[in-house]
């Protein structure tokens, strides 16, 4: 898929899983905005494309998803969220994040 396929898809759902080979198209076609370490799950990337906002993630099974955020306070929240979900992992919570909200 090229890039304006993938973020239009993005656009009309909850979150879209590509493939790793579409992965390197979005990175190649968007704005980095911020770019956040896991350290347990790769990078957590907030990419701008068309003006839209977008946040990557990779799930445990290794599932790339792109999800389309409202605003700058959205993401923010939301990668707060994330990052603080994986430091509770580093202390054996067991907690699991729900890929789907």
């Amino acid at each position: 898929m090229d890039a304006k396929e993938i973020f239009n898809k993005a656009l009309s759902t909850n979150y879209l899983i590509i493939e790793e080979s579409d992965l390197k198209t979005v990175l190649e076609n968007s704005e980095i905005i911020r770019n956040e370490d896991t350290h347990l799950s790769d990078f957590i990337r907030v990419i701008k494309y068309n003006d839209n906002l977008f946040v990557q993630e990779t799930t445990f099974k290794n599932e790339i998803l792109i999800r389309k955020m409202d605003s700058m306070k959205d993401v923010d929240f939301f990668v707060k969220e994330r990052l603080d979900f994986y430091e509770r992992k580093w202390d054996g919570c067991g907690c699991k994040i729900d890929y789907d909200e």
